[in-house]
């Protein structure tokens, strides 16, 4: 299959000439600009936590300085990245996580209003409970387990009630960014790095990759539609985080680690992850079906290109300057 097979029959030349980044120094978002800009769109990056030259400074739980800050600017499309996913932290700091993952994008949505231009907001599959046997579609009402989903479908709910002009876009398990990444591969590296040799992980929990360069380009593509409303956009296929870790091991040939399957239960981590998480986060990108488009990848094609062409780079280079 060619990177980023995709049916254009639906889809204009439409490319923003400029847009506004909050969250831009994440994983999606460090990738996100790459890609942006190397498609020749004029990107603003913006970040609580700017770890780029090229990024400012922004709290999108400040109102008077989001306005402030996009209006200045005056952009096509505002992207609106920024938000608090460590299911722990937004567990045990409840108005902190409303206050970023809704009212941040209360703010962003508000300023879109008064200039008139589409917002895409990214949210993710934990707005459901997990108890569906098939993938969750767009059309499934969600019901989250925990505050970190309570509160990002807080935002699904806020944002059409301001526009009119909006793209929600639901993310699976993100990996991707590099070093950057703080999600589950990452995680499984890091045990790798530690001295691990064998790795239990999960086989009861389900889900969909989502690789940020896929996303990224996903997005820019959807752009061109100007079919505005809610989406998921997924890696094709499902996987357990099982599948995921072995996937890892495989493709970096590390042949002196075993995964070894375990359950939920089996895994007692409760102080450090004392959060409940669905059983099943698949989702299948159905709305993007219907009009006839294709816009990700099967999850195994994507990892393939992440750990291959980021990851494996950047280990070797870490591994020569130990030597040196």
């Amino acid at each position: 299959m060619k990177k980023n097979a995709l049916n254009t029959k639906t889809v204009s030349a439409y490319k923003p000439k400029k847009v506004f980044i909050s969250g831009a120094s994440g994983m999606l978002g460090s990738t996100m600009h790459k890609i942006f800009v190397d498609e020749g769109i004029q990107v603003i990056s913006t970040d609580l936590n700017p770890l780029d030259p090229w990024t400012d400074y922004l709290d999108v739980r400040d109102r008077t300085r989001v306005f402030e800050q996009i209006t200045r600017e005056k952009p096509d499309v505002v992207l609106n990245l920024a938000a608090l996913t460590d299911l722990e932290y937004c567990e045990t700091h409840i108005k902190d996580s409303f206050d970023t993952n809704a009212l941040g994008a209360e703010n962003v949505a508000l300023v879109c209003h008064k200039l008139n231009i589409p917002l895409v907001h990214i949210s993710t599959a934990g707005v459901f409970d997990g108890t569906k046997d098939t993938p969750y579609t767009e059309q499934d009402q969600p019901n989250a387990l925990n505050v970190y989903g309570r509160s990002k479908y807080e935002a699904e709910k806020i944002i059409p009630k301001i526009l009119k002009k909006y793209y929600i876009f639901r993310a699976g398990w993100m990996m991707g960014g590099a070093e950057r990444d703080k999600k589950f591969v990452q995680k499984i590296l890091n045990q790798i790095r530690s001295g691990k040799k064998i790795i239990p992980v999960v086989t009861d929990k389900m889900g969909c990759p989502t690789y940020t360069a896929d996303l990224s380009r996903g997005i820019l593509k959807m752009l061109g539609t100007k079919k505005y409303g809610l989406y998921h956009m997924v890696s094709e296929g499902n996987c357990s985080r099982f599948d995921v870790a072995n996937k890892i091991i495989e493709l970096l040939e590390m042949k002196d680690v075993s995964i070894v399957p375990a359950t939920s239960s089996d895994i007692i981590i409760s102080e450090e992850y004392f959060v409940p998480r669905a059983g099943s986060e698949v989702m299948i990108n159905q709305r993007i079906l219907d009009m006839e488009l294709r816009v990700m990848r099967n999850w195994e094609d994507a990892i393939q290109e992440y750990l291959l062409e980021e990851i494996k780079p950047m280990l070797a280079a870490r591994i020569s300057r130990k030597k040196e």
